[in-house]
């Protein structure tokens, strides 16, 4: 009998209306532990490189992380894999909620989607009870009104759903899938390949136990992770206004990508600073937290438009940044309308920010606007770029296919203003990168421009004075192995740091792909400063409880390594080469305070060190050597046959 994990996979082919079974893989789950690594395996294997993102070739395939659903404090993650219609790459979206849980609870730890439907469609999984169902009279619905109506036809509110709203009908390039409580799977794509499958929901509400090989030691190292939050509540999640203003010095100008912030700018996020608590107390109303979760980092909103918004970090900056609005209310409204529409909340900044700076600078004129006059500081303008990007409606059906194809598209010099790495559109904070470290997480992040790699142990620990560096390794905080101590310890890293900033980032990498695979959330890894779960040695001992196979610290890192160089392969095999791990060319011609750390050739050394720590040749492929060591022969004869391996 499997533990941790339920052993059954869902296949849904929606051309066929075909439902089917099937016992999972335990060797799969051995190597590839669950979510991400799962998913990397089976899009490898069953989504060939010549399939088109939006062919009913293409798979959508959603599996919960391995630990998710079994009670360990911040393991609730679900993983939906695809190719993206953007990138044209492999890709993953990461979503939190209780879906993930749910899903194994009924019985699944995969669900596999694969054909396109001739009608509108959703799914159904109520344990072993699993219907394709008519969800003609929910197309067209947002995606709390597709919801609100799928629990009233069910008949209970413990359901748990993911769905698509118009922008995802729509096909999108940018379109969310959206879950619940802030819950969604939004970079690259995901809604645009689930509505053009003309799936509109998957509902899910399970009754049965995921058995556990070990229960009382897994209460045993719940509790202790548990004892362990206390630093990260009151340090970060408490003084919340932190997400109202530590980004918005990023602000600058967007248009102009100087990286300057102007003295009347400046005064406008003082302010903000200085009613931020005000502002907190009136329109809050309360914390918000996914499944098996203390930390409560989303929070609810009073929306100016009525009824209430979840907000964190990103839903914050990201919309003050691109439309240099500097107004929280306004911030509260723009996410609660992509999320209404399905829409990810970066991507659609990132292309409302690009009209306006091609408006301003005369490549888009009126005629191309639908009478529409593109300004910074207008939030009309930017609340009527959302409504024509979700229905595809005059310009807005440009800028629904992203800023690179938009770019193309529009023409008349409109793809030197593009900001975007590997045609996906840049996080807002990666405009304005501060160190070469920065730049080089942007270049060879396997999901581009989420800059996920980024933690606040390099902006917030390397820069501390010495004594305070080292109390944090003495008190137990510092998440790396003991040999990368002595990085810390030096300080933050110079631009000619590259070997060392190098093996700390591929770290991260494999790091953060073992918090994919597990389903733990970022936030309880190294994403901030006081991380819960600081050592491989507690996740293999939490892997190891929940699911009785014998997993220690080494078995642990060459698992990640194996998903990491997977996900690699994969994209290689469509077409990725060194050239594409890069940053937006706009960086290296920043003025302002950190103007010559941008020097390509300090990115360009930090490459070449990456790519030897990871086992790589000189183009970012990896090495028959290295797949050989992984476990990956079956990439490496692939690689051979199709000649991306010669030497």
């Amino acid at each position: 009998m499997p533990y941790g994990w339920t052993g059954t996979t869902l296949e849904v082919d929606l051309s066929l209306a075909r439902i089917e079974k099937s016992q999972g893989d335990y060797r799969l789950v051995e190597n590839y532990l669950g979510g991400k690594g799962v998913n990397a395996k089976l899009l490898w294997d069953k989504v060939p490189p010549e399939v088109d993102a939006f062919s009913p070739d293409n798979k959508l395939i959603i599996s919960a992380g391995l630990l998710t659903g079994i009670t360990i404090p911040g393991a609730n993650r679900a993983c939906i894999t695809y190719k993206s219609p953007v990138t044209g790459l492999h890709c993953f979206s990461n979503m939190g909620g209780f879906f993930g849980g749910e899903l194994k609870h009924a019985g699944y730890d995969t669900i596999i989607i694969s054909g396109k439907s001739p009608a509108p469609v959703y799914l159904w999984i109520h344990d072993d009870q699993v219907e394709i169902r008519d969800a003609s009279h929910l197309w067209g619905l947002t995606t709390r009104e597709t919801q609100h109506v799928i629990r009233q036809e069910l008949k209970t509110d413990r359901v748990q759903i993911m769905g698509v709203g118009p922008a995802g009908e729509n096909t999108v390039y940018h379109a969310t899938i959206e879950h619940s409580g802030g819950s969604s799977a939004s970079r690259g794509g995901a809604g645009a390949v689930m509505g053009d499958k003309q799936l509109k929901a998957i509902a899910v509400y399970g009754t049965k136990d995921v058995a556990i090989a070990n229960k009382s030691r897994l209460i045993e190292l719940s509790g202790s992770m548990l004892n362990r939050t206390y630093a990260v509540r009151t340090q970060v999640f408490e003084p919340i206004a932190y997400t109202l203003i530590q980004f918005l010095l990023q602000v600058g100008a967007y248009g102009n990508f100087s990286g300057k912030v102007s003295s009347e700018l400046q005064q406008e996020i003082n302010n903000i600073g200085a009613n931020a608590q005000d502002y907190i107390d009136r329109t809050r109303d309360r914390e918000v937290a996914c499944a098996d979760c203390g930390l409560r980092c989303k929070h609810s909103y009073l929306n100016p438009a009525g009824g209430r918004t979840f907000m964190k970090c990103a839903d914050w900056f990201t919309p003050m940044v691109a439309t240099q609005i500097l107004d929280p209310d306004f911030a509260v409204k723009y996410t609660y309308l992509c999320e209404k529409y399905g829409l990810d909340v970066m991507t659609t900044g990132n292309c409302i920010a690009f009209a306006i700076d091609l408006f301003q600078k005369g490549i888009l004129t009126k005629e191309d606007t639908d009478g529409l006059h593109l300004e910074w500081k207008n939030a009309e303008v930017a609340f009527a770029l959302i409504e024509k990007m979700a229905r595809r409606e005059g310009i807005g059906d440009i800028l629904a296919n992203g800023v690179y194809e938009a770019a193309h598209q529009i023409g008349r010099g409109a793809g030197d203003l593009a900001v975007t790495t590997k045609k996906l559109e840049t996080n807002m904070l990666s405009v304005f990168p501060t160190s070469p470290h920065l730049c080089l997480i942007e270049a060879i992040n396997d999901k581009p421009c989420q800059s996920k790699l980024e933690n606040a142990i390099y902006s917030g620990i390397f820069p501390l004075p010495k004594e305070e560096r080292q109390a944090y390794i003495r008190d137990g905080w510092f998440p790396y192995p003991k040999e990368f101590e002595e990085y810390l310890l030096a300080g933050p890293f110079t631009p000619e740091d590259y070997e060392a900033d190098a093996l700390m980032t591929a770290y991260d990498m494999d790091q953060y792909t073992l918090a994919d695979a597990t389903g733990i959330c970022y936030y309880w890894m190294m994403f901030w400063r006081y991380p819960v779960v600081n050592s491989r040695t507690l996740i293999a001992d939490l892997l190891t409880t929940a699911t009785g196979i014998d997993i220690n610290e080494a078995k642990l890192t060459k698992i990640a390594k194996r998903i990491v160089n997977l996900t690699r392969a994969h994209n290689v095999r469509v077409g990725l080469t060194r050239k594409d791990d890069c940053v937006p060319g706009k960086v290296f011609k920043m003025t302002g305070p950190t103007q010559g750390q941008f020097d390509p050739r300090f990115l360009d050394k930090r490459i070449n060190a990456y790519y030897e720590t990871k086992g790589w040749n000189s183009d970012g492929i990896p090495t028959r050597e290295t797949l050989d060591e992984f476990g990956l022969d079956y990439v490496r004869r692939d690689f051979e046959q199709r000649g991306i391996l010669t030497d």
